[in-house]
């Protein structure tokens, strides 16, 4: 199958996947908010973020896995990719093992390293014990799923998803409406949706690629180096990222209290789901740059990083530029028992940065794929610890509350992406500095005329129901979208849009 085939039909699957996903996410949300609280509900994302602490450890070897065994196959060197799979797959086991020490004393001292309302110690920790169990579980199993990069199979990948979602939906329903509601219902659900997902990539693995099976024998541990070794990098980015976006909820928690952590997880559920569609999207082009790097072909890589960041400037101009103009409307129709007005101050807060930072995105993964980690590494790591402490100072000694954190984020994540990020991406593919300021530029101006459509739209038109936010967001994508096609994109890309979508359109006929 062709690589623009594959990359539509990769996206077009991850897409719906994602949609899926976020619908669920979208209606369950404020029904458990009424059911539990914001306050009990906020200790969910923060079980989350815990995970996301642990795999500070695990991801050097992780990250790496897809792209050594991507190029190893791609270059027939199937032997080698058998070494790479089960050396993975047993210092997963070891660490597992390692970490399930650490997992168990959160879980019994919950109480003393958060704050934990009185009635609530006991879910908190059933809530944590499954997260955790969850992680060990997927932390065993993942390299199971780097199949589907390698076999650039994407499409089967949201398949799967979409399953796991409709199960997650079912089960989660199914107790809050059967039993007393519990916070360890979500994570519990998600046990067992893990539990599923690796049953599933396990069944794709065989099917897909039957060279890579179970054997003790091809383990090295010179190999487990050599992913640690150009990992490494990738595990500080991770540290970065947990100081830069995921630490800020466990702060609001010990500095201003639970009740407070609840209301800025709700803050972060939309934007998060942004970056969650930025990250499906992503995905999509990650295993063509692989595969265009692992054949050599410099020309197509780069043509392919082009395309990718049009992409995304295109489509992330339509959520961004809706949320900033409607958010509020959002908020108050979507969780009508919060404040709204406050929601929204800090909504923006978060979504700005995005205006610059999801037309790039792509670039972040040109990184990995040269394998130039170091120093974008320790750009995010400086300005990750940057950012921690200036929250604390100004939550210790300022009045800002909740404010503080977002506006921290804002300032340092606008600084480094309008000056670092453009430039190195550029140097790891050998074009000019500038390059990628085009980019942002016009992924900035699609922001821009889609806001314009959405203010004029709101001074016309009321927006307090469900019925009429979709009908606003409909309307204003499609003009903005149809104006934004031009601003995009250049001439020669349109026509092969249009190509693309004229032979679709003509083979159903």
């Amino acid at each position: 199958m062709g690589g623009n085939k594959r990359l539509a039909i990769n996206m077009i699957a991850n897409v719906i996947a994602f949609g899926v996903q976020f619908g669920i996410n979208f209606v369950l949300t404020p029904y458990i908010i009424k059911t539990l609280g914001s306050e009990a509900y906020g200790f969910v994302p923060l079980a989350n973020n815990f995970i996301g602490y642990v795999n500070i450890l695990t991801v050097a070897l992780n990250s790496m896995s897809s792209r050594f065994l991507t190029i190893e196959i791609n270059r027939g060197n199937t032997r080698q990719a058998q070494v790479y799979f089960n050396s993975v797959l047993m210092a997963n086991t070891v660490m597992a093992a390692i970490l399930a020490v650490p997992s168990v004393l959160l879980v019994a001292f919950a109480g003393r390293v958060m704050n934990v309302p009185e009635g609530l110690l006991q879910d908190v920790q059933l809530t944590f014990a499954y997260a955790l169990l969850g992680m060990e579980i997927s932390l065993v199993l993942s390299v199971f799923g780097d199949v589907f990069y390698v076999k650039n199979r994407l499409d089967l990948s949201a398949k799967r998803n979409i399953e796991s979602n409709v199960l997650r939906a079912v089960i989660l329903v199914g107790l809050f409406a059967i039993f007393r509601p519990r916070i360890w219902f979500i994570t519990g659900t998600m046990l067992i949706v893990t539990i599923y997902l690796s049953c599933a990539n396990i069944h794709y693995t065989h099917k897909l690629t039957p060279e890579f099976k179970i054997d003790r024998t091809k383990f090295s541990g010179k190999t487990v180096r050599t992913l640690l070794s150009a990992g490494v990098w990738n595990s500080v980015n991770q540290l970065s990222m947990v100081l830069l976006t995921t630490l800020d909820i466990y702060l609001a928690n010990i500095f201003i209290g639970a009740q407070a952590s609840g209301e800025y997880s709700l803050v972060k559920t939309v934007p998060n789901f942004i970056q969650s569609l930025v990250g499906v999207l992503v995905g999509v082009f990650i295993p063509q740059f692989t595969i265009s790097y692992a054949k050599r072909q410099k020309r197509q890589l780069l043509d392919q990083v082009d395309f990718s960041i049009k992409v995304m400037g295109y489509v992330m101009m339509l959520p961004i530029g809706f949320l900033l103009v409607f958010g509020e409307d959002f908020f108050r129709v979507w969780v009508p028992s919060q404040n709204s007005q406050l929601l929204q101050q800090l909504s923006i807060l978060t979504i700005l940065p995005m205006v610059v930072t999801c037309s790039i995105n792509t670039i972040f993964n040109v990184y990995t794929v040269t394998s130039k980690l170091k120093v974008p590494a320790l750009v995010l790591l400086f300005t990750g610890i940057g950012n921690t402490l200036a929250v604390i100072v100004l939550l210790r000694f300022t009045d800002l509350g909740l404010l503080a954190i977002p506006l921290v984020s804002f300032a340092i994540g606008l600084i480094r992406n309008l000056t670092f990020t453009p430039v190195y991406a550029a140097h790891c593919l050998g074009v000019r500095n500038g390059t990628f300021y085009k980019a942002i530029a016009r992924g900035c101006g699609c922001v821009v005329i889609m806001v314009l459509c959405c203010l004029v739209y709101h001074s016309l038109f009321r927006t307090d129901s469900w019925p009429t936010l979709i009908l606003a967001a409909a309307v204003c994508s499609v003009i903005a979208g149809a104006m934004n096609l031009f601003l995009a994109f250049g001439k020669a890309d349109r026509q092969m849009l249009w190509r693309l979508v004229a032979s679709k359109v003509i083979r159903r006929s």
